[in-house]
């Protein structure tokens, strides 16, 4: 039987270590070795898609959660769609219209319903002077027609009218409970609360206009009541979609269109 003697020789002087091995036994070390390499890349060859996978698993999976945000966004976005379109509709039965269209706002600055810069700092009565000076218009004081500040206190213009995105009328800042009153005489076809709006009063003048206050923190009037110009029908507030004190005033024309509150401000 042949054997295969290794020599250790630790240092110079020491005692020499010496070890046989069957050459059988080392030709079966040698494949063994062999076997387990080749194991061992095999393995990692077979792996490696597995974690590659497993990367793109985790990938995945954060663009999933992405995009349920995303879809909740929508989802919440068509909710508040929907809460328009109903209050449109409340409008509309209430002015015995059958059709809410857009009204085509032409021209420039305010008219076109773009925010004026010296609107975000001037206080209203400036604000409106400067306004009507740039848009050139005269609107007659013809007491059919709502017209008038909706409030005494001084204040100031926080967000202009503009259909482009469903802002239906202009924001005024208020201080909280500041006395909301009626511009024109009439009959209050709405006095209720929703999410949106918060309280909101709805008043449909003799000659078809209607007015909207909203975002009140209570409301002065009910359903039905006769009110006159300058009567109390409500108290500004930060109800529904608000990001602070403000009353969201629109006006309506016959047809139950919206058109620009800001030219019928001068008393």
């Amino acid at each position: 039987m042949k054997y295969l003697t290794l020599m250790i020789i630790p240092f110079p002087g020491a005692a020499v270590r010496s070890f046989r091995i069957r050459h059988r036994t080392l030709k079966l070390i040698s494949v063994a070795a062999v076997l387990l390499f080749c194991g061992v890349v095999g393995s990692l060859i077979y792996l490696r898609p597995i974690l590659n996978k497993a990367k793109d698993y985790d990938r995945l999976q954060a663009e999933n959660q992405l995009l349920a945000l995303e879809k909740q966004k929508i989802h919440d976005l068509t909710d508040k769609m929907e809460s328009i379109d109903q209050l449109v509709a409340k409008i509309q039965l209430a002015q015995g219209v059958k059709k809410f269209e857009e009204t085509s706002i032409e021209g420039s600055g305010e008219q076109s319903g773009e925010e004026g810069p010296s609107l975000e700092t001037l206080p209203l009565g400036e604000s409106r002077t400067a306004s009507m000076g740039s848009a050139e218009m005269s609107v007659t004081t013809d007491s059919k027609v709502p017209y008038g500040l909706p409030m005494a206190d001084k204040s100031y213009i926080s967000r202009m009218f503009n259909p482009d995105i469903y802002h239906f009328g202009i924001d005024i800042a208020l201080k909280q409970g500041t006395p909301v009153k009626a511009t024109g005489d009439g009959a209050v076809s709405i006095a209720d609360k929703n999410e949106d709006l918060g309280f909101y009063v709805m008043i449909k003048h003799a000659n078809g206009f209607s007015t909207l206050y909203a975002h009140n923190s209570r409301l002065a009037v009910n359903s039905g009541d006769r009110v006159k110009k300058g009567d109390v029908i409500a108290y500004s507030g930060n109800m529904g979609l608000s990001s602070g004190p403000h009353l969201h005033y629109a006006i309506f024309d016959q047809n139950g269109n919206p058109i620009d509150p800001l030219p019928y401000l001068q008393p």
